[in-house]
Order: C-alpha cells, then structure tokens, then sequence
C-alpha cells in the first residue's frame, strides 16, 4: 500500500478547510433559541387564553354536572337496615365504589391484554 497522497484529493481537502468564526456562530445560536423562545411563549398564551373562554363558557354546565354527581356518587346500592352494618359497608356500597371497581378491573383486563 503506498503512502503517496493524492494532490487532487488533498487539493479538496485544503480547499474545504475554513476558519470557523465562533462569534458569528453563537450570535446564530443565541437569535434561533430567542426567536424559538418568543415562539412558545405566544403558543401558550394563545393556548391559555383559549383554556379561558372555554371554561368561562362551560362553568354552568360544569357546575351542574360537579352538583349532580357528587349527589349521586355516594348514594347507596343496597339498603342495609341496621346503622353499625351501613356504616360498615358505606366505602363499598356506593355508586362510587362501583365505578372504581369496574375501572380496576377495565386497567388489570388492559394490562393483561395488552401487556
């Protein structure tokens, strides 16, 4: 193998080596993150003042709906007569309870299926 370098291909070399300027190069840097800065801010601010309009206009709706299940959520599913025995068993019968069951149950069918 010979060491004998080629004066066309080391011509290229010499012809692609440059000064690099490193001020002009962080000056790039430092207006492409403040542009991109800039950017996100107004992404979020157009974004929150969109999350604003759209709870001022669904605090009603909200509002009844917070009602009406806070009313229903801790009603009982089985009458139990006896006060010692309802008090007993009020964590888990409720309407409450029956959907965190079921929705215990839909995440362990999840992850044995998929997982």
């Amino acid at each position: 193998m010979s060491i004998d370098y080629d004066p066309k291909l080391q011509a290229l070399f010499n012809q692609a080596v440059q000064d690099f300027e490193h001020d002009a190069f962080t000056k790039r840097v430092m207006a492409r993150i403040d542009s991109d800065r800039r950017r996100i801010v107004a992404l979020w601010s157009v974004i929150g003042i969109g999350a604003l309009v759209i709870v001022a206009l669904l605090a009603s709706p909200l509002t009844t709906a917070v009602g009406f299940v806070s009313q229903v959520l801790p009603a009982s599913l089985v009458n139990v007569e006896t006060d010692w025995l309802r008090q007993l068993l009020s964590p888990i019968n409720s309407v409450a309870a029956a959907i965190a069951v079921g929705a215990l149950a839909l995440r362990k069918f999840y992850w044995r299926i998929f997982r």
